[in-house]
């Protein structure tokens, strides 16, 4: 024992960790676990209250932690209102007896009665606060963001499918678009003022989308402190992400763009990917009359700005890697098998056709809402700061550049 004693005296880094551990471990056992402490937040969603003393209610995405030999996840909305965000949030803690953490939150969802002024009052102390990461999803709702969330609580409580990852997805196809925090603030202080926000909606029968008829059945109901009361699940309801969208700009709504429209715009905006492209009543052999869809299995994008007296002229080269996947003919069912079947050159020509169209439509869009969201204004500037400056101060309208600038696009199409 002796000799112990003296190999710890030996030993003062030993000493250290006994003291560490009787001042901090000791009394931690005695504390409440954290679960018990915090409420687990895994989306938020911000709507205009109904009550005219407060300015905002907050509905939150709780997870209800639920000891069980099998693996369930619960979850509940708890709902506050308030005259800011934090202080709706304050009343949300109170109402569940936890501190409100947002470490956890994957998706902010706004309310579309948000849309008429700036949003970024309401999204400010969101990107403040320490605990909200800036890579979190941002998406717009086409109705009441709580009862969105209901929806989601059931979905995510007796599915495998979370709106998450859906949300996330969304960031690598070519029929929709993600946003964050960060993308939404770097779009709303870049030069164009423009940021572009996925649009998810409610409906109600079974034609499409995600249903929730039979979610819920294991959670609890929604709690709503700010409103009072009780609201069920939204059973029989589909949620749907048709790819659609809304541009801000300057934190404002400028125009809804349709999921359609976003496959057009996304061909400048080069994010995506993964996706498709269809032909429609493609005529040449060995199909005849027929509609071809292609998969896209790789994509490059270069730009390149020339001023040519005084005039940015845009050149976009588009590089498509593309493989047949469906054949659809009216009269005669086509018998190769599409996964062997080698392009030929008169497809990937109508591909390149169909692709500068959609091009052409989308820079209309664009002008027509004077809305740069593939941030041409960037790489003009960089391009020759002068030049620019210049050509912008020729302008009677300043925001209208993008309809007297110039635009070539090459697009090439190659069979996988």
């Amino acid at each position: 024992m002796k000799h112990f004693f003296k190999k710890i005296w030996q030993t003062p880094m030993f000493l250290i960790f006994v003291l560490i551990g009787l001042f901090y471990g000791i009394p931690s056992l005695g504390n409440p676990a954290e679960i018990n402490r915090f409420a687990i937040v895994t989306a938020v969603g911000i709507d205009k209250a109904e009550q005219e003393d407060f300015d905002y209610e907050v509905s939150l995405l709780t997870f209800v932690p639920v000891p069980e030999q099998t693996f369930t996840e619960f979850y509940k909305v708890i709902s506050a209102s308030g005259n800011s965000i934090e202080e709706a949030l304050d009343y949300a803690g109170l109402y569940t007896g936890r501190q409100v953490g947002l470490s956890h939150i994957k998706t902010i969802v706004l309310s579309e009665d948000l849309f008429d002024e700036d949003v970024t009052k309401v999204l400010d102390y969101l990107m403040r606060d320490k605990e909200v990461s800036s890579s979190t999803k941002l998406i717009a709702m086409d109705g009441k963001a709580k009862d969105f969330l209901n929806a989601v609580k059931d979905l995510d409580s007796q599915s495998s499918y979370s709106v998450s990852e859906i949300v996330a997805y969304n960031e690598h196809y070519i029929y929709a678009t993600g946003c964050s925090l960060e993308a939404f603030f770097k779009g709303y202080f870049s030069p164009t003022k423009a940021s572009i926000v996925p649009v998810f909606s409610l409906q109600s029968g079974d034609d499409e989308g995600i249903s929730t008829e039979n979610g819920g059945g294991g959670g609890e109901q929604t709690s709503s402190g700010g409103s009072g009361g009780k609201s069920g699940g939204q059973g029989g309801r589909q949620i749907v992400n048709n790819g659609d969208a809304i541009v801000f700009k300057n934190g404002e709504k400028q125009k809804d763009i349709s999921g359609d429209d976003i496959v057009k715009i996304n061909y400048f905006r080069g994010e995506f990917k993964t996706g498709g492209i269809t032909i429609e009543d493609f005529n040449g052999e060995p199909f005849g009359k027929a509609s071809l869809s292609f998969d896209i299995s790789g994509k490059k994008l270069r730009n390149k700005v020339v001023f040519e007296n005084g005039i940015p002229t845009i050149y976009t080269d588009i590089k498509f890697t593309v493989t047949l996947s469906e054949v659809e003919q009216e009269d005669e069912q086509f018998n190769k098998d599409v996964d062997l079947y080698n392009v030929t050159k008169n497809e990937t020509s109508q591909i390149e056709k169909q692709i500068k169209r959609e091009m052409a439509e989308a820079l209309e869009i664009m002008r027509e809402a004077k809305t740069d969201v593939a941030n041409f204004y960037t790489l003009m500037y960089n391009t020759d700061k002068k030049s620019f400056k210049r050509f912008l101060d020729s302008l009677d309208d300043k925001e209208d550049y993008l309809r007297y600038t110039l635009f070539k696009t090459s697009v090439r199409v190659h069979s996988k």
